[in-house]
């Protein structure tokens, strides 16, 4: 999985720099973390997002030598409410600690995701490729399209089924009606093979969902669809 962040610019140039732009990065993600989980009075913190039937658990920051305790709680806690529990640990940012003790509980890494920025705008290529295109996606059939994109991407389902593709697709339409994303489309031959979306609500938007279906890959749709 890909995202990206850029700036949003007027005539003077960036807004923020480096350092401004990392932090206001990493506070707008954290805002999102913001649903009810299990208290941790007394060992530590966590942000908690609820995600179909996911825990997700961030910034988690255990008092010394809490951190076992924590992890069990947060466990408990999801066990009772027949809850997945996804952790995420941020490098660099998080108590190391934490990620020695859910390796120790046969937690293992299923994903590792780097946050690459831009200050500026982004802008076209150059030399645009004579058999790729991008454009907004603008109709249901065209999201179903993304949705199946990311299914094979994401999820490694290269057949979702219909009601799948329906369902979670009017979830994607409904978003981008309202105004919190803006998808896109790469073709490669006028065929869908490449997507992304853009958050419209952020401070710094964010480029969410990059993914190439694996047979056309390597041929710079998704470069294109970046830019």
């Amino acid at each position: 999985m890909l995202r990206g962040w850029l700036t949003k610019t007027g005539r003077e140039g960036s807004s923020m720099n480096l350092t401004a732009l990392t932090e206001a990065v990493l506070a707008q993600r954290q805002e999102r973390m913001n649903d009810i989980g299990p208290s941790l009075r007394g060992i530590g913190s966590a942000r908690y997002q609820l995600s179909g039937g996911s825990l997700m658990v961030s910034y988690a920051q255990p008092r010394a030598g809490k951190a076992d305790e924590l992890i069990e709680r947060v466990n408990r806690y999801a066990r009772d409410r027949w809850l997945a529990v996804q952790w995420t640990i941020t490098r660099g940012r998080d108590d190391p600690q934490m990620e020695a003790a859910l390796i120790g509980r046969r937690y293992s890494l299923r994903e590792t995701l780097r946050m690459m920025g831009k200050i500026g705008e982004l802008t076209p290529t150059a030399h645009p490729l004579a058999d790729v295109r991008v454009a907004p996606v603008t109709t249901m059939a065209q999201m179903q399209s993304y949705e199946r994109i990311s299914s094979w991407s994401f999820a490694h389902q290269p057949n979702p089924s219909l009601d799948h593709l329906v369902v979670r697709g009017r979830e994607r339409w409904d978003e981008q009606q309202a105004r919190w994303y803006q998808y896109y489309l790469g073709y490669l031959n006028e065929e869908p093979v490449s997507g992304a979306y853009v958050s419209l609500w952020e401070r710094v938007p964010t480029i969410y969902g990059v993914a190439t279906l694996p047979t056309a890959r390597q041929r710079g749709v998704a470069g294109a669809v970046l830019r």
